[in-house]
Parts: C-alpha cells; sequence; structure tokens
C-alpha cells in the first residue's frame, strides 16, 4: 500500500512536472521571438535607420504591423504569460534544472515580474489591434516609459538612493551574468546538447545582453545621483547611445546580432532544454 501511494504521488510530480514544463518551453518561444525581432530592428538601426524603436514594445508593434499580425500578436500574448507564468511558479517550487534555493527563486520572481510586464504589454496591443482602435502597447515606448518610472521612484522618500541602488544592482547584474553565461558557459547545464553553433549562440547572445545591461545600469545610476529622470535609457535608449560612441555603428552591430543570437538561442532552448 505504502509503495503503491508512493509511485502514485511520483507519478502526479512528474505530470506536474511536465505540465511546467511544457509552459516554460511556450515561453521560450515566446521569448525568443521577441528577442529575434529586437535584434532584427537594432540591426536596422545600425545601418543607419534611426527610426527604429528596438525594444521589446518596438518589437510588438513591428509584430502587429505583419500580414496576419493580430493572429500572431494572440501568440506572442499567449506564449509571454506562459513564459511569466512559468517563471513565477520556479519562484515558488524552484526548478529541477537552475536551481531551488532562496536565490534562484528570488531571480525567478524579478524575471517572472519582468516577463509579466511584456505579456500584459503585448495583451493591451493585441486588444487594441483586435478592437480596430490601434495604438502602441501602452507600456511606452523608446526611453518614456522608463523615463515616467524613474520620475516617479524619485519622488519618493530616498527616491534618489533607491534608483542608484537599482542602477547598481543592474550593472552588477550584468557583471554576473557575462562571468556565469559568457566565461563559464553555465547555460549549456541546461540544456540536452552541446553542439558547437549552440554555445557560440548562447555566448554571443549573453555577451550581448549584458552589454545592454551594463548601458542601461549605468545610466540609471547617473539618473539616481543627478537626480534627473531624463538620465534614464532604455533598450532602445542603450543601443543607441552605444552608437554615438566611437566606432559606434560596429559596436552596435555586434551587440545587436548578439540580440539576435539571443533569440535563435531561447527558440534552440525551447527545444532542448533539460527537464531535470
Amino acid at each position: 500500500m505504502t509503495n503503491a501511494h508512493r509511485t502514485t504521488t511520483q507519478a502526479k510530480h512528474a505530470a506536474n512536472g511536465d505540465w511546467k514544463e511544457t509552459m516554460g518551453r511556450v515561453g521560450l518561444v515566446g521569448r525568443g521571438v521577441m528577442y529575434t525581432v529586437i535584434g532584427l530592428l537594432a540591426i536596422q538601426l545600425a545601418l543607419g535607420d534611426a527610426n527604429q524603436d528596438a525594444s521589446s514594445s518596438g518589437a510588438i508593434e513591428w509584430i502587429a504591423e505583419q500580414p496576419l499580425g493580430k493572429f500572431l500578436l494572440v501568440a506572442l500574448t499567449v506564449s509571454l504569460f506562459a513564459l511569466a507564468g512559468w517563471r513565477l511558479l520556479d519562484a515558488a517550487v524552484g526548478d529541477p534544472v537552475e536551481g531551488s534555493e532562496a536565490t534562484d527563486r528570488a531571480e525567478f520572481a524579478i524575471k517572472g515580474v519582468v516577463y509579466l510586464g511584456l505579456a500584459i504589454g503585448a495583451l493591451t496591443t493585441t486588444i487594441s489591434n483586435w478592437s480596430g482602435s490601434g495604438g502602441g502597447s501602452g507600456g511606452g515606448s523608446g526611453d518614456s516609459g522608463s523615463q515616467q518610472a524613474t520620475a516617479t521612484v524619485l519622488e519618493w522618500p530616498a527616491g534618489q538612493w533607491i534608483v542608484t541602488a537599482v542602477g547598481l544592482g543592474i550593472i552588477g547584474y550584468a557583471i554576473y551574468m557575462f562571468k556565469k553565461h559568457v566565461v563559464d558557459e553555465e547555460f549549456l547545464q541546461r540544456l540536452s546538447t552541446s553542439e558547437d553553433w549552440v554555445e557560440k549562440l548562447g555566448r554571443g547572445g549573453y555577451a550581448a545582453r549584458s552589454a545592454i545591461f551594463l548601458v542601461i545600469g549605468w545610466f540609471l545610476t547617473q539618473a539616481g545621483l543627478t537626480h534627473e529622470a531624463g538620465e534614464t535609457k532604455g533598450l532602445s535608449g542603450a543601443l543607441k547611445e552605444i552608437s554615438g560612441q566611437s566606432w559606434g555603428q560596429i559596436l552596435l552591430l555586434a551587440v545587436a546580432v548578439g540580440l539576435l543570437a539571443y533569440g535563435l538561442f531561447s527558440l534552440v532552448e525551447a527545444k532542448y532544454r533539460r527537464d531535470a
């Protein structure tokens, strides 16, 4: 009887794990599509099209403008909600591949909240397109959304130091991500394949994301120290800032290709991610 009960419990856990892993794979496809589009928009930005909004909201708008864009938006919205739900579940119960420690769960929770924001933005755009009202993603385009959020926090008690601390935290996360995935290649531990091209996609993608987070963190720190919300840069603003440096166009093109690589890597992970 005890063995039968144990077998039934294990079967339930396996079924729950399969359900959660399926949600994760669907979510990874959404993340892959999002970053692939952002990478393509960033490449256009690097090639001289200054009007491109190479950000999550820009990617959502771009998808909405394509043939069958309404249906593509529905699929993207569902996958982004799956991505957010997967990470929030990981925050609650842990992940058999990436860990169940308190620090792991905190990271999952933060990612879940960020992905939930993206999903809500996609849902807003989807509703606008299906209702015929058009409109944006609801999260602000370019840097405006980030600057408005920063301005709000700066008005809080100790808001200047909160913004500065968050900026320094983002810089620290960029360095941590670069060491963990670009140098140590820990992302390969999540996969059931170690093909050379997959390694290159992952390293290039994480290097580009680390560079972007570093720039975003730097400007957010400056916004806190100077009490100027206008210093804040979102993803698109960070890319444009890179383009303004010496060798900027080449640097921006390299980062853009890296973001494209991260999108493709996410699609690969959706297929080859280990269950445990």
